[in-house]
C-alpha cells in the first residue's frame, strides 16, 4: 500500500542519513590523521607521523567494519554450515582484538572449554558475530580504563587474565569463554566490566543505530550479531556482568540448526 511504501521510504531516508553521518565522521578522522602525517614528514617529526598513521589506521578499520556490517545486515541468507571447532573461531577473534585492547588499556582474556564437540556453523558469519560483541565490549569497558589512573599492559590471551584482574578490580577487562550444554548447545559468553546496560534498555540495543559507544559507534554491531545468530537458529541473551558490574552477552548456538524465518526486523535495507 501507499502507506507501507511511504514508511519504507522514510526508513530508508533515515538509514542513509545516519550512515552518511558515520561516514563523514570517519572521513574527518582520516583527514586529521593525514594532516598529522603530512606535517610530521615536513618537519621530520616521526612521533607526529606515527600518531597520524594510528588515527588513519583506526578509521580505516571503522569504515571496513561499517561496510561489512551493512552488507551482512542488508541480505537475508542461509548460513553456509560446515563442521568446525568453535574454539578456533573464538581464539582467532581474541588474537585479532588484542592490539585494540592494548591501545585502550583493556585486559582481554579467554577461557575455552577444550572438551566441547565440533559444531556446524557459518565460519565467516560466526566470526563476525563474535567480533562485533568483543569489539563492543572492549569499547564499553575502556571508559573505566580512561577514568582510572591504573595502567595495565592489556596483553592476555589466556586464563591469566582472570588471575590478574582479581588483584586489580578496577582494571578494565573483557573475558570470552566457551562451554557446551546438551540442552542449550554451544555457548559463548562475552563479559565486560563497563558501565552496563539498564534493564529497560536491553531490548533497544538490538535496534539499528542504537549504540553504547556514543560517536564512536555505528549502532550496527549488535543488530548484525543478533541477525547472524537468528540465521543459525540461535539467539543472544543479555545478562548482568560479574559482581554486579558490566554486562554479559551470551551467544547460544543450538545443536539442531533451524534458522528463524522471521527476519522482518532486518528489512530496513531491502
Amino acid at each position: 500500500s501507499a502507506l507501507v511504501q511511504s514508511e519504507r521510504l522514510a526508513a530508508m531516508g533515515q538509514t542513509i542519513a545516519t550512515l552518511s553521518h558515520h561516514v563523514k565522521n570517519i572521513l574527518q578522522g582520516i583527514r586529521g590523521g593525514s594532516y598529522l602525517i603530512e606535517a610530521g614528514l615536513k618537519s621530520d617529526d616521526t612521533d607526529a607521523v606515527r600518531k597520524g598513521w594510528g588515527i588513519v589506521d583506526r578509521n580505516q578499520d571503522r569504515i571496513s567494519n561499517l561496510v561489512m556490517d551493512m552488507l551482512t545486515f542488508s541480505k537475508e541468507r542461509e548460513p553456509e554450515l560446515v563442521k568446525a571447532d568453535l574454539n578456533e573461531t573464538v581464539r582467532d577473534v581474541v588474537e585479532l582484538m588484542q592490539s585494540r585492547a592494548k591501545e585502550l588499556n583493556v585486559l582481554l582474556g579467554q577461557h575455552l572449554d577444550e572438551s566441547i564437540p565440533e559444531a556446524k556453523f557459518d565460519q565467516d558469519g560466526m566470526h563476525r558475530a563474535i567480533l562485533n560483541l568483543v569489539t563492543n565490549a572492549i569499547d564499553a569497558s575502556s571508559a573505566m580504563a580512561n577514568r582510572d589512573d591504573h595502567s595495565g599492559d592489556g596483553d592476555s590471551g589466556d586464563d591469566s587474565a582472570s588471575e590478574d584482574t582479581e588483584s586489580n578490580p578496577q582494571q578494565a577487562k573483557v573475558f570470552v569463554s566457551t562451554s557446551y550444554d546438551a540442552l542449550d548447545g554451544w555457548i559463548i559468553d562475552v563479559v565486560d566490566n563497563g558501565p552496563g546496560v539498564a534493564e529497560e534498555d536491553r531490548d533497544k540495543i538490538f535496534s539499528m543505530f542504537e549504540s553504547r559507544k556514543g560517536m564512536r559507534g555505528t549502532g550496527l554491531g549488535l543488530p548484525v550479531s543478533a541477525k547472524i545468530m537468528r540465521e543459525h537458529g540461535g539467539a543472544i541473551e543479555v545478562r548482568d556482568g560479574e559482581h554486579g558490574s558490566g554486562i554479559c552477552f551470551r551467544l547460544k548456538l543450538p545443536t539442531g540448526i533451524s534458522p528463524s524465518s522471521d527476519l522482518s526486523a532486518f528489512d530496513t535495507f531491502v
